[in-house]
C-alpha cells in the first residue's frame, strides 16, 4: 500500500473523511465580496488567507485543534464558467451543537456577518457527511486544475490536526498483515 505522502489528493479526502464518518460537517461558503476585491486587488493568497480565518474562527467557537479542510475554487459548474471564490471542505464535529458553531465559525471566516458587510443571499451551506456520498471528493476537486488567475495551483487547505488523525488512521489500515500485532488484554 502506498505511504501517505504518496496518495492523490482525491485519496486523502476519502481517507479524511471516512476517518470522521458520521462526526463530519460539510460546507460550502461563498468568499464575502468585500475581502475577495481586497486580497485580489493585494495579490494576496486567498487560500492561504482563508486558512488563516477559518483556524482563527474555529478555535474562538469550538477551541483549539479543530480538525478542518477545504478546497478553495472560483468556478460555476451551472455556467460552466468563472464565478465568486468559494469553499467546499468540512470540519471534524465533536459535541451536540457543534455543527452551529462550526458553520457560523467557517461563515465569519469569509466575511460574512461582520459590520460594513452587506448580506450575501445563499453564501452559506452545511450538511452532516453520509458514507452514502461516494463522489464527494470528485465533486471537491472538480475544478482544482482550472486555472484561474485569482488562485494559486494549490487549491487545498487541511489543518495539521486532521493531517495527523487522517495519517494514523492510513497507517493502521495500510500496514502489511505481517506488523500486524495481536490485541493486548487488559
Amino acid at each position: 500500500m502506498p505511504q501517505w505522502d504518496d496518495l492523490s489528493d482525491w485519496m486523502k479526502i476519502q481517507v479524511m473523511a471516512l476517518t470522521y464518518d458520521k462526526e463530519f460537517l460539510t460546507f460550502n461558503i461563498r468568499i464575502h465580496p468585500n475581502l475577495e476585491d481586497r486580497w485580489v486587488a493585494a495579490a494576496a493568497d486567498p487560500r492561504a488567507k482563508m486558512r488563516d480565518r477559518v483556524r482563527s474562527e474555529l478555535d474562538k467557537a469550538v477551541g483549539t485543534g479543530r480538525e478542518f479542510f477545504f478546497i478553495i475554487e472560483g468556478w460555476s459548474k451551472d455556467t460552466n464558467g468563472p464565478t465568486y471564490l468559494h469553499l467546499h471542505g468540512g470540519a471534524a464535529i465533536r459535541a451536540a451543537g457543534d455543527h452551529v458553531k462550526v458553520e457560523a465559525a467557517v461563515a465569519r471566516a469569509a466575511g460574512h456577518g461582520q459590520r460594513g458587510f452587506s448580506a450575501v443571499p445563499r453564501a452559506i451551506h452545511s450538511a452532516m457527511f453520509s458514507t452514502h456520498q461516494a463522489a464527494y471528493a470528485t465533486y471537491l476537486l472538480k475544478a482544482a486544475r482550472r486555472p484561474d488567475p485569482r488562485l494559486p495551483d494549490r487549491r487545498m487547505a487541511v489543518s495539521n490536526s486532521m493531517t495527523q488523525t487522517a495519517r494514523l488512521f492510513w497507517e493502521s489500515i495500510s500496514r502489511p498483515v505481517s506488523e500486524w500485532r495481536e490485541p493486548t488484554s487488559i
